[in-house]
């Protein structure tokens, strides 16, 4: 478009990382308050309520989720029109979901919620730029499964997986694939593998 590149610099949207930051007090309050066992994995969609969200595509991958691991729940944080939040709702017990998924509405402490989280998820389907909610899953040490929207690959970086929106199975699939990785033994735990590639680069 006839602007100089080397006169141009790109400045990302920066996270806060002293109020995201693990807290496992806070992880194990919001956590009881949901009624989350110990041994359950807790997988999360923070978004509004809006069809950009992909909120369909999020439950049809829960439900078929669910049919292959047993020790996990979802939670979807968040508010919405009345219309589409009623919708999301049917179309979750239409997916058999009514023991696995909490609707836990909006949320002001989300430090807190984030804490609770052992995957966080975005489902979107389009219009994302840089994605905060990403960043601050991951402030907080949250790895990720994130649709291939605006900057979602580019902020998890090899912290998380990427899957191709409007795809139900191949979000499941990098869910179980993010299940197994946050269970295997490694040198740096993920958690903080998550939280420093934020530091490092997004603070």
């Amino acid at each position: 478009r006839g602007f100089p590149e080397k006169k141009m610099v790109v400045i990302p949207n920066g996270i806060d990382t002293e109020r995201f930051k693990t807290d496992p007090e806070a992880k194990i309050r919001i956590r009881t308050e949901w009624r989350i066992r110990e041994d359950e994995k807790l997988i999360g969609l923070v978004a509004r309520l809006d069809p950009m969200k992909g909120h369909p595509t999020f439950l049809e991958a829960a439900a078929t989720l669910v049919k292959e691991r047993k020790n996990v729940r979802f939670v979807c944080v968040g508010d919405g029109p009345e219309l589409y939040k009623s919708r999301l709702r049917e179309l979750s017990c239409k997916y058999g979901l009514e023991n696995k998924l909490i609707w836990a509405g909006s949320h002001h402490d989300m430090p807190s919620v984030y804490n609770a989280l052992d995957i966080a998820t975005s489902s979107s389907y389009y219009g994302e730029g840089f994605p905060n909610v990403i960043g601050e899953a991951m402030a907080c040490g949250v790895p990720c499964v994130a649709t291939d929207v605006g900057d979602s690959a580019w902020i998890t970086g090899d912290t998380g997986i990427v899957a191709p929106p409007k795809n139900p199975e191949l979000l499941k699939q990098a869910l179980i694939q993010m299940l197994d990785k946050i269970s295997a033994p490694c040198g740096v735990p993920l958690r903080e593998l998550c939280r420093k590639r934020i530091v490092e680069n997004f603070s």
